[in-house]
């Protein structure tokens, strides 16, 4: 039998829905539209034209706001921060993120022009302190927001190195060394090393452990999406950069590896799956402290303090390698939270996106 004319006009004006919209509803819409027809033609002509006059006159607009509000969805998608809970990044938010990266740049920026130091560089730093700190502040009020992370995991090295300290001695002392003396053998230092390592991790997991069972809104995000807690830990690697030895002519290297950590937060950001914003973060922490042990051993032999034992440079080149091993494992040990059962809550949906 063949379908009514209105049936067939209405299904005419469904081909001109998004293909994702034909797809979820199309069989619904249909079989909407031929019962309203039945009914309808059974109570008569007048029946008829009122269905087929507010239909007609409703589809157009209809489509016209699908096709807006797929558009607006795409956008989304695209825009940066958009598959993180907090969705788009916006201009402001992109400026709060990278306030702890331009700290180093900064802290180098009188060696580059050759100078001891700048008029401007205390004033320029002072500010850019009390903007990381406005951005701390700001994110425990909004609850650890995205742009926020980075600057609170750059302020959690004032905890995090007292105790990392505390744990080093705690390890040298019983072996008469009181955190004072190091052996001469590159491989005992390597050795020792590796023990300090597993301290120092201890270390940062059980200060990441009190952050969360104290803070209760870092928990909720951490379970709604574990990288952000990978993202937190992150701001841990920057004061590495400039927290060395006065080297002299160390500085480029401080500015690249800087750059490398800033590039792994903003790829981070554009990130859509949850293994590519954690490798974007293993991959800039691989290359960021590697370029600074290739600066020291470039540098090195212009030192004042520089002897003729090759292991002595070797041993400072090392240096900012060293606890790689640590930062890594610390921004990767949050992968373990994706093996929890999913929270109830669920992320609310886009604006404009018809509910499943």
């Amino acid at each position: 039998m063949r379908a009514h004319w209105l049936t067939r006009v209405y299904l005419a004006f469904l081909a001109l829905l998004p293909a994702a919209y034909r797809e979820e509803y199309g069989d619904e819409l249909a079989y909407a539209i031929r019962s309203a027809v039945a009914d309808a033609r059974a109570k008569g002509r007048l029946a008829l034209a009122r269905l087929a006059w507010r239909e007609l006159r409703d589809l157009p607009p209809s489509i016209l706001r699908a096709h807006l509000a797929q558009r607006e969805a795409h956008t989304m998608r695209l825009q940066a921060g958009s598959c993180l809970p907090d969705g788009p990044i916006r201009s402001y938010q992109w400026a709060a993120l990278f306030v702890p990266f331009m700290i180093p740049l900064l802290m180098a920026l009188p060696a580059l022009m050759g100078v001891v130091s700048l008029p401007i560089n205390t004033g320029v730093a002072l500010v850019l302190i009390a903007l990381a700190i406005v951005t701390a502040v700001a994110g425990l009020v909004r609850r650890f927001p995205v742009w926020s992370l980075p600057t609170l995991g750059f302020l959690l090295f004032v905890v995090w190195t007292p105790l990392k300290l505390l744990a080093q001695a705690a390890i040298l002392m019983p072996l008469g060394r009181g955190g004072k003396y190091w052996p001469d053998a590159l491989p005992d230092r390597l050795a020792l090393s590796a023990r300090l390592d597993v301290g120092f991790l201890a270390t940062g997991v059980l200060i990441t452990l009190l952050l969360l069972l104290i803070s209760r809104p870092l928990w909720d995000r951490a379970r709604r999406d574990w990288t952000l807690l990978s993202f937190f830990l992150y701001g841990l690697a920057i004061p590495y950069v400039f927290l060395n030895d006065p080297y002299r002519g160390l500085a480029p290297y401080e500015v690249v590896s800087t750059l490398l950590l800033a590039a792994g937060a903003a790829v981070f950001v554009l990130g859509t799956r949850r293994w590519q914003r954690l490798l974007a973060l293993v991959v800039a922490l691989l290359l960021a402290h590697p370029v600074l042990s290739l600066g020291i051993y470039q540098i090195f032999p212009a030192q004042t303090f520089a002897g003729p034992d090759p292991s002595f440079r070797l041993w400072e080149t090392l240096q900012p390698v060293i606890e790689l091993p640590v930062l890594l494992s610390l921004i990767c040990l949050p992968a373990l939270l994706g093996l929890l059962p999913a929270p109830g809550s669920r992320a609310p949906a886009l604006k404009g996106q018809q509910p499943s």
